[in-house]
């Protein structure tokens, strides 16, 4: 007779070691895949914050340098002013071909203009147009009809009003973005995510040595120097769109003369600052 051997399995204690052991190596690979997760979404966070903090300031920055902006033909307007403080200097006009000028007037309102808070400064400024600068805050042309003919060339039946692009800044505090009105949109439009706030100092020279000193929109409006105004300075505070931190914590940020003190969040906090010159306010 032929003896033939059984077949031996894993024994009860046998399995329960190799179960523990793939639990042990299946938890590290979930840490690990958490972990770097966790290093992936805080690296994207803080390169949107980045993004969104350099924008906001090319945006501005490109609108401030044409602010005041006369074209070559139209002569000096002493009466003429970069900055908008009330939304009744907004003014609208026909084009040559029948439309007017400004698409949508109501998007200047009367928290839309310059104005000083700390929960976030407004900006508003107007420039003349002409074929080399037609453009506002939201990429929206001027059409041809409403701008003011090149030097040399044949004048176009037009007010001067018609050829004005206005444009301004502020924040949407509740959703912490940057917004845009600017005179061709029909609408605001949004310009950077994640702005929790935006403060402005206006340089001011005075004096025959051409003093500089800088002061917010209410200080500037006391003394009455806007047209000693030379430049601004623009700081804005970016929040991540995600939680990125560990734990909760608040800090205070500076932003020029306002300091800002951030909600006991896991957010992450930068600040952007640049100094633009303001080329056409004479």
């Amino acid at each position: 007779m032929i003896n033939q051997k059984k077949q031996v399995g894993l024994s009860l204690i046998e399995l329960l070691v190799a179960m523990v052991i793939g639990l042990f190596l299946l938890a590290g690979i979930a840490g690990s895949y958490i972990s770097t997760k966790k290093t992936s979404t805080k690296r994207d966070q803080l390169s949107s914050v980045e993004d969104n903090g350099r924008l906001a300031l090319e945006v501005i920055s490109n609108v401030i340098e044409h602010a005041g902006y006369l074209p070559p033909n139209l002569g000096a307007d002493p009466n003429f002013s970069p900055f908008i403080r009330n939304p009744a200097e907004v003014l609208s006009a026909k084009c040559t071909d029948g439309t007017q000028s400004i698409k949508n007037k109501s998007l200047f309102q009367a928290d839309r203009v310059v104005a000083d808070s700390p929960l976030g400064d407004s900006l508003a400024v107007v420039n003349y147009s002409d074929n080399r600068i037609f453009t506002d805050c939201g990429g929206n042309n001027l059409p041809s009809a409403c701008r003011l003919a090149p030097l040399g060339a044949k004048a176009k039946a037009i007010k001067p009003e018609a050829s004005r692009i206005y444009n301004s800044f502020f924040l949407n505090k509740s959703k912490k973005q940057l917004m845009c009105a600017g005179s061709r949109s029909a609408g605001v439009e949004i310009i950077a995510e994640g702005i929790e706030n935006i403060q402005f100092l206006y340089g001011v020279e005075t004096g025959e040595n051409g003093v500089k000193r800088y002061l917010n929109a209410t200080d500037l409006a006391v003394s009455g120097l806007w047209r000693n105004v030379v430049s601004i300075q623009v700081a804005v505070l970016v929040r991540s769109l995600k939680p990125v931190k560990d734990n909760p914590e608040s800090k205070i940020y500076t932003l020029l003369d306002q300091p800002v003190i951030t909600s006991n969040d896991r957010y992450a906090y930068d600040v952007f600052t640049t100094t633009v010159r303001l080329r056409n306010n004479n």
